[in-house]
């Protein structure tokens, strides 16, 4: 008989349950949106401005747009200028032209309503507790909410009042404090005192070719921009030039050779400028020894006192790790890397083996068959012709005695497995080998590998076959110990982008410490442990929502909207590795909404990389839109800012991810939400309610 009834429901999930009690919650603090003239869902302004007597929040929002509109009615003129014209009055579609220039993101909404108890705006105590429990900011404090308040709350009345409204605390979770990469991360944050062996190495192979390795001519350009990036590690491939001038390259014919001298003035110009931390010059050359003594006075006169000799620290390179210097002992100091004579010898040059094992240079690879990337289903390989006797390389002293690291090929590391004396055995301190040596040896024996690194600087650059640049991944050799994985870093692609999220993690200083295990002397360590550690529980990732993502280059003729679609990778050891995509937001333009759950296992975080990646999903071929990739120490917890690269590693204009991290344990545990699309259910409600106070504005 009672007039009111009653309608109980189970929501499958604690998610769904709060779904429909922050709706039912706006319903409640705004019942004019509620069939008051009749429906509010047509498309079309009524004539009269609905009366919403709404929360503190929005009434604070609205005086502040209020105060705000003169750069909207100066938006309405422009629209209307340039369609020519004359009356003031506002068409549908002009408003929806500026609306959607200012629209409201419904995930920021919704995670303000549940957050501030219905009131649309936050005060201090409210904006610390958000701090404390889901930005994992243990030691916030009221003073410093009041200062974020001020900072960011666009609304002279909120300020005054101490509240954050909608705008004010988008304007937060836009803001650098809130990006994914922990904020620490963005500066030197490590030791930086031990042995050079220690330390994962910036490397750059040839990066002042353009083009392929074989036809592409020298560019200075690609120097400055490897040293620009952070590279600490550059190679420069040396051979004679006319007038007993050193080339840079080889000399192509019609175009103006570089010299050596031109690129090491180059290199000394902007060595410094990105990081102060050593910058290793790794020297490939089969100059003549009049050539190498003239590379040998470019080296002093161009570096001068930067330039680092054995003698000019009381430091035995040779042996230990212990006795290697650091890169804080080394800052601002050039070293050269290469063939070094007996120091016995008294002449003024003498001979070296070439333990050069590109193609035709036989080492460990002489009689190997190699497959060409990409044709492997064509069957194409080639065959490393073995060398009919060593070969032997003429050195001048001059240029030896400037060589601080010697190289030396990857028969030091089966000379040193064969002894089982590696702590005494006098190790070589740079051993290059070539990817699919060190691949081998990481399959082979990667225990022995590990503890190889911990005493010598090793060295891997891309395969002989790579004759477009590509690069190979180099997280198969990190996770082998080896410091200088060498890329080409003019070419863009995955490969370069888990390079730049490794270096990331340490200020982009180049340097970065390699794991404990990788340095301790009592320590083991499998690249290849495939299981699982005990007792560490999956780690959820569910995909809140992407923003303002432009259309992928070169696709103008693919419609008006893209369809995009979200790929998490997880590179690591082999028992972390996985890839998982949310679905497609078909037609959803540049702000799709996602609610997808994944769970990932992170056994080894210290080695572990997460990448975004965004794609358009095409029926022809899906297109990269962005990315981002971040070391998982460097996550940051809470609701954070994920903000999108373009395919060069360059920043894309207010294009991001917004997710949300819950970190369960720092060393093996994360969560990471991505959702949004249940935002949609509110999003309408809440485009009305904005749409009416812009609406009384106007009026």
């Amino acid at each position: 008989a009672s007039p009111s009834q009653s309608l109980d429901l189970v929501a499958l999930s604690a998610d769904v349950a709060n779904i429909w009690v922050t709706g039912l919650r706006y319903l409640l603090a705004h019942p004019s949106v509620i069939g008051a003239s009749g429906g509010v869902g047509g498309g079309v302004l009524p004539e009269g401005s609905l009366s919403v007597e709404g929360s503190l929040g929005s009434k604070m929002r609205s005086e502040w747009l209020a105060t705000e509109f003169a750069a909207v009615r100066l938006r309405f003129k422009e629209i209307q200028r340039s369609k020519e014209k004359l009356t003031s009055h506002v068409t549908r579609e002009e408003f929806q032209e500026a609306f959607c220039e200012l629209c409201t993101r419904p995930d920021v909404y919704f995670l303000l309503v549940q957050l501030s108890k219905d009131r649309e705006c936050l005060d201090p105590q409210d904006l610390r507790l958000f701090l404390e429990t889901e930005q994992g900011l243990s030691l916030a404090t009221t003073e410093g909410c009041w200062e974020l308040l001020r900072r960011y709350e666009p609304s002279a009345q909120g300020r005054e009042m101490g509240l954050m409204g909608i705008d004010g605390f988008a304007r937060y979770l836009q803001s650098p404090e809130c990006q994914l990469l922990d904020p620490e991360h963005q500066g030197v944050c490590q030791d930086m005192n031990m042995p050079l062996s220690h330390y994962y190495i910036s490397t750059s192979y040839r990066s002042y070719l353009l083009d392929d390795q074989v036809h592409g001519r020298a560019d200075l350009g690609g120097l400055i921009k490897a040293l620009q990036a952070g590279c600490r590690c550059l190679e420069l491939g040396i051979t004679d030039g006319p007038e007993g001038e050193p080339l840079l390259g080889v000399d192509l014919g019609p175009d103006i050779p570089l010299t050596i001298r031109s690129a090491l003035e180059v290199i000394n110009k902007y060595a410094f400028l990105t990081s102060q931390y050593p910058l290793l010059i790794y020297l490939c050359h089969r100059c003549t020894p009049s050539q190498q003594r003239v590379m040998a006075q470019h080296l002093k006169k161009v570096f001068g006192t930067r330039l680092y000799t054995p003698e000019a620290l009381p430091v035995t390179l040779g042996g230990r790790a212990t006795t290697l210097p650091s890169p804080e002992q080394l800052k601002g100091r050039v070293l050269i890397v290469g063939k070094k004579l007996p120091s016995e010898l008294d002449d003024s040059d003498g001979e070296v083996s070439e333990e050069d094992e590109e193609i035709g240079g036989g080492g460990p690879l002489a009689g190997r068959r190699m497959t060409i990337p990409g044709e492997e289903e064509l069957g194409v390989v080639l065959v490393v012709p073995p060398p009919s006797q060593p070969r032997k390389l003429r050195l001048h002293k001059e240029l030896s005695d400037l060589v601080s690291i010697v190289r030396t090929g990857s028969r030091s590391f089966y000379a040193q497995r064969a002894t089982f004396k590696l702590a005494q055995q006098q190790s070589p301190p740079s051993s290059p080998c070539s990817p699919g040596e060190a691949g081998r040896l990481s399959s082979e024996s990667p225990e022995d590998l590990v503890m190889f690194t911990k005493r010598t600087l090793t060295r891997v650059r891309p395969s002989s076959v790579r004759l477009d640049s590509s690069n190979p991944n180099p997280q198969g050799y990190w996770k082998g110990g080896v410091q200088l994985v060498a890329l080409n870093q003019q070419t863009p692609g995955a490969m370069l982008d888990l390079h730049r999220g490794r270096f990331s993690q340490n200020g982009g200083c180049g340097f970065v410490l390699r794991p404990a295990v990788m340095r301790d002397e009592v320590s083991y360590f499998s690249a290849h442990t495939q299981g699982c550690v005990p007792g560490v529980p999956p780690q959820t990732l569910r995909v809140i929502s992407a923003h303002n993502l432009p259309k992928p280059q070169g696709s103008g003729a693919k419609g008006e909207v893209i369809d995009p679609y979200v790929v998490l990778e997880l590179h690591g050891v082999p028992a972390d590795c996985a890839e998982q995509r949310t679905r497609t937001a078909a037609q959803n333009q540049d702000d799709p909404l996602f609610d997808e759950t994944f769970e990932f296992q992170v056994n080894m975080p210290e080695l572990a990389l997460l990448r975004f990646v965004v794609l358009d999903d095409d029926y022809i071929g899906d297109d990269f839109i962005g990315q981002f990739t971040v070391a998982f120490e460097c996550l940051q917890p809470g609701y954070r800012n994920v903000p999108l690269l373009g395919l060069a590693g360059e920043p894309l204009p207010h294009s991001s991810l917004f997710v949300h991290v819950a970190v369960t344990n720092r060393r093996g545990g994360v969560r990471i939400y991505l959702k949004c699309s249940e935002l949609a259910q509110i999003g309408e409600a809440k485009g009305r309610f904005v749409g009416e106070i812009y609406k009384s504005v106007i009026q």
